[in-house]
């Protein structure tokens, strides 16, 4: 029986790291290499973009990425979201405080720059950044997190970008930017071609196993610990779809319903006392990206789109476009290329990077959903 006072170890929401971080190591690790050339006292050589539809854990491996550099030491990293960059002198202000950093600018850089009441006035120099961030990262590495970067405004993206490029070349500096798959088309508006040199992590769904581990895990962590069945643990698996903000749901619903019943094994009948609670959290979801698609004007795309993916992982680039197409009196190339990548930029669909011209449901049950 858990005991009265205890808190669920699952955490369905906005990013919170779960209880048991599991099915990632490939992309941990990729990111590990990246920051080891900074503690190597070099810049990396390449940026780090992460994309993937909501709800698969893009933000929860920046904050683990986070947390493993605080906890290594000698490297500051700094966590932003694009509302805390709406233009050059914000992201300048932003990326090196003037409050810390004025005191070791070269006096030959310190004439050309203002500091007024919100911070750096750079007058649009943008290689006026790339000069305050090689100062900075010169006194300590640095790793900046940009999070949701696919609402970036294009213009600093573009000098981000590039400061990026310039500081890394000479000092320990890394950039990490993680979005929806609508990422990659908005940072090609951003005319810095080289961007797509960046290692690309796809965070897509998790494998069976690693979903099954997500929730026996924590589980049996509990004091006295909590047991699957093994029918039961393979209900709960395909019903998450492999989903983590579901299989999040799922371990938070049965934690409560084994609290309330005292119960030491999650077994079939304790998953069909949970499965209404589920039910509820997952359909209220599924009408929020629903009323998200109708905004957009998507539904009767999206309904063709799910009604080619039917019984179906993925669907051949070709294929999607045609379908897309068909939706439309007389398409244009641009015209379908531009749905396509707002069904993206909504996580309905997406194309993992190094998958090839094939296109994946963001969440198979989503697109059902939809069509129903």
């Amino acid at each position: 029986m858990i005991p009265q006072g205890a808190s669920n170890p699952f955490v369905p929401g906005r990013g919170t790291q779960p209880p048991h971080l599991t099915g990632r190591a490939a992309e941990q690790r990729e990111m590990r290499n990246l920051s080891d050339y900074l503690k190597a006292g070099r810049g990396a050589p390449r940026d780090i973009v992460l994309s993937g539809p909501r709800g698969n854990g893009k933000t929860v491996l920046l904050r683990w990425f986070q947390r493993e550099i605080e906890a290594a030491g000698g490297i500051d990293v700094l966590w932003r979201t694009p509302s805390d960059l709406a233009d050059l002198d914000a992201l300048a202000t932003s990326l090196v405080p003037p409050g810390r950093f004025k005191a070791m600018l070269p006096d030959t850089l310190s004439v050309s720059i203002a500091i007024g009441r919100l911070g750096w006035e750079l007058g649009n120099n943008t290689g006026t950044l790339t000069d305050l961030l090689t100062v900075r990262c010169n006194h300590r590495p640095l790793v900046v997190l940009l999070d949701e970067a696919h609402t970036l405004d294009a213009d600093v993206g573009r000098a981000l970008l590039n400061a990026s490029q310039s500081v890394s070349a000479v000092s320990p500096f890394l950039l990490a930017l993680a979005g929806t798959p609508g990422l990659e088309p908005h940072l090609n508006t951003m005319s810095a071609t080289f961007w797509n040199r960046a290692k690309h992590l796809g965070v897509g769904l998790l494998g069976g196993g690693a979903a099954a581990e997500a929730l026996t895990r924590p589980l049996a962590a509990q004091q006295p610990p909590i047991t699957f069945e093994p029918a039961a643990l393979e209900r709960v698996v395909g019903e998450s779809q492999c989903y983590p903000y579901f299989v999040q749901v799922w371990g938070a619903v049965l934690w409560e319903t084994a609290r309330g019943s005292g119960a030491a094994m999650v077994d079939e009948a304790l998953v069909t006392a949970a499965a209404s609670s589920f039910a509820i959290e997952r359909d209220t979801y599924y009408e929020h990206r629903f009323d998200e698609l109708e905004r957009r004007d998507l539904l009767d795309i999206a309904q063709v789109v799910g009604e080619a993916f039917a019984g179906r992982s993925d669907v051949p680039q070709n294929e999607l476009n045609a379908v897309i197409g068909s939706t439309l009196a007389d398409p244009s190339t641009a015209e379908i290329l531009s749905l396509r990548d707002q069904l993206a930029l909504v996580g309905y669909v997406w194309k993992p990077p190094g998958a090839g011209p094939r296109w994946e449901a963001g969440i198979p049950s989503l697109m059902r959903y939809v069509c129903r």
